[in-house]
């Protein structure tokens, strides 16, 4: 299997790399930067495309010799669509757990349609209790076995909350952000 994890160097894209590539998946991130290719590429990506400088299709077409790929991780569904349409394959999968830049677009029903292809929204806030304590289990059982990497590279006491989401919010953070409570 093959996934494409759009925001590879994110807090959210790292462990998508982790977990596919724990998986046995070859995993593609995009990035937006040199620093963010090291960031997915140590944390399992095998090929990295820069989506300010390369053309994203190119790269993931040209990684799966024109084959596509099997799951998508996405990030910024609505900015990312017509990217995701172009290198799905047919009954892949998408899991978007967010569109930020673009909360509200259209795009062509037959671009997924046409390849039986599977949506789903992911918020970790509508899991059930059951779907939430196997989550816990499973994430745990792999932190504890040290499989998961975890870059916290900023930590923050509880009185520079404010500081803490200002950074994070300025979109310049590389790793994880931690608040000691």
């Amino acid at each position: 299997m093959t996934v494409l994890v759009q925001g590879g160097a994110g807090a959210v894209g790292q462990y998508a790399i982790q977990l596919a590539a724990l998986s046995g998946a070859r995993v593609i991130a995009t990035v937006s930067s040199t620093e963010k290719a090291a960031m997915a590429r140590a944390a399992g990506a095998q090929v990295t495309v820069d989506y300010k400088t390369e053309d994203v299709v190119a790269g993931v077409m040209d990684f799966t010799d024109g084959a596509g790929v099997d799951r998508i991780v996405e990030v910024d569904f609505g900015t990312n669509f017509k990217i995701d349409a172009a290198v799905l394959k047919q009954r892949g999968a998408i899991a978007a757990y967010s569109s930020s830049r673009a909360p509200q677009f259209e795009f062509d029903y037959y671009a997924l349609g046409y390849k039986g292809a599977r949506l789903t929204f992911v918020q970790v806030y509508m899991l059930n209790e059951a779907e939430r304590a196997a989550a816990v289990a499973d994430l745990a059982r792999m932190m504890a076995s040290g499989a998961l990497r975890h870059d916290v590279l900023h930590r923050f006491p509880l009185g520079q909350i404010a500081e803490a989401h200002e950074l994070m919010e300025s979109g310049s953070v590389l790793g994880n952000i931690v608040v000691d409570i």
